[in-house]
């Protein structure tokens, strides 16, 4: 079974270039203004108001009972013009579902001022609609903007974020393989296994600062235990800081800034019990002093010390083609633009639907890579899933467009396509690479 984009986009970073309003008080308030409307899957979809058509791919004006009969896709895209990756990609998707009932709008509220030119030099596939007031996005309940599936039926199948996804996410609307029901450990095999593709049930809200924050009386003491429930995440202010059901080596990786496979950990703590991690400051600091505290705390716990030191052993070398360079990525205007980054596996042991629950894997499950930036970054993407240290020897500099993907089929031929796609070359050798290495004091 493959995994499709929708379970591995990985850290996906799609940069929406807005001024987010986060609220410090408890009212609903986001992009779209406070939010009234608290709708989700299941429920009738709300009209569509707009105060421009600026595009469509058929005459005539949008009606509202276009919304039914059809699926239907509603991106949410206040700034579109410095985010032309992301039009290309949507583009792409929209003629790739040209001849399906289904329909794609792009509702933005950027000023027209700056919209309309620049329009003229990048169009839009599908309905592109002008809500300058941002009433839809909140008749859709939404702080932040996102995607949204509607069924033929005009009921909201769910909510999402990012573009690469829809594709695997329409498909699995068609086969009724959707679900918003997200696993847990306990039913994480058997989600996988049934090939369903998980979608949001509600917007998402913006974060409250103090959403998250311990109940421990400020001081300068990191509090360690183990987690109580399966909540896992990493929540913090100036003042406090939180990590929520990692691992011990998930806990390090954070704090010392290196992919788990280049830490060595004493056996006690090389296991998979689940911590709670906490400090909760008397006055707000850095986050590199805060980071220094969690480190001195977590040692001090586990009674362990840490150095680095480099050490021999098995790699992945990622080299480059003589004469070769990878397609490198466009700027936009003013140096901004959306970013996407995504891995693609084949069926893998211990997949789960986050980067924390995934065993170490071999090269050869990967059967595709979605990176936007540097080779550095592609490098320690990969490197976040794999089963060795992935060693830079490119020398390659700047900023490219790493997409490649293995053909259909049973035969895994993504390192042959990354070689002839793009020049780069990955294989297995030695190296001396810097280690993390954790001792019993």
């Amino acid at each position: 079974m493959l995994l499709g984009w929708s379970v591995f986009m990985i850290a996906r970073s799609l940069l929406l270039v807005i001024a987010l309003a986060v609220p410090s008080g408890s009212a609903q308030m986001g992009v779209y203004g406070t939010v009234a409307a608290h709708v989700k899957t299941g429920d009738r979809a709300p009209d569509i108001a707009f105060t421009k058509v600026l595009s469509a791919p058929v005459a005539g004006s949008w009606s509202q009972t276009n919304l039914s009969g059809q699926l239907t896709v509603l991106a949410f895209m206040p700034d579109t013009s410095h985010n032309l990756q992301i039009v290309t990609l949507w583009n792409d998707l929209v003629e790739k579902f040209s001849d399906q009932a289904i329909q794609f709008l792009w509702i933005t509220g950027e000023s027209e001022s700056t919209l309309l030119p620049w329009l003229g030099e990048h169009p839009i596939s599908g309905w592109v609609l002008l809500d300058s007031t941002g009433r839809t996005g909140n008749a859709y309940g939404m702080e932040i903007p996102e995607n949204v599936i509607v069924g033929a039926d005009r009921r909201i199948v769910g909510y999402y974020m990012g573009t690469t996804e829809t594709e695997s996410l329409l498909e699995a609307v068609k086969d009724g393989r959707i679900t918003t029901t997200r696993p847990d450990k306990a039913t994480l095999k058997a989600f996988m296994e049934s090939g369903k593709v998980l979608i949001d049930a509600e917007p998402q809200r913006i974060p409250r600062q103090d959403d998250h924050r311990p109940a421990f009386p400020p001081s300068y003491m990191v509090h360690v235990s183990l987690a109580q429930n399966e909540e896992r995440g990493n929540f913090s202010a100036d003042d406090y800081w939180a990590l929520k059901g990692y691992s011990v080596k998930e806990v390090v990786g954070e704090l010392y800034d290196v992919n788990s496979i280049r830490l060595h950990l004493p056996a006690s703590l090389d296991n998979n019990k689940r911590y709670d991690f906490a400090l909760v400051l008397p006055k707000g600091e850095s986050r590199e002093k805060m980071k220094e505290r969690m480190r001195q705390g977590l040692q001090d716990n586990f009674h362990v010390t840490a150095t680095r030191e480099n050490r021999l052993v098995d790699v992945y070398v990622v080299s480059v083609v003589p004469g070769r360079r990878p397609p490198a990525l466009e700027a936009t205007e003013d140096g901004m633009g959306g970013r996407s980054s995504g891995i693609q596996f084949s069926s893998v042991e211990g997949a789960g639907e986050l980067q924390e629950e995934m065993k170490p894997q071999s090269i050869s499950a990967i059967r595709g890579v979605y990176q936007d930036g540097t080779v550095n970054e592609f490098c320690h993407r990969l490197e976040g899933f794999l089963d060795r240290p992935v060693v830079n020897e490119t020398g390659l500099e700047g900023e490219f467009k790493l997409y490649v993907k293995s053909s259909e089929g049973e035969e895994n031929d993504f390192l042959g396509r990354l070689r002839d796609e793009l020049g780069l070359v990955i294989a297995p050798s030695q190296r001396n690479v810097e280690m993390v290495v954790f001792e019993p004091r």
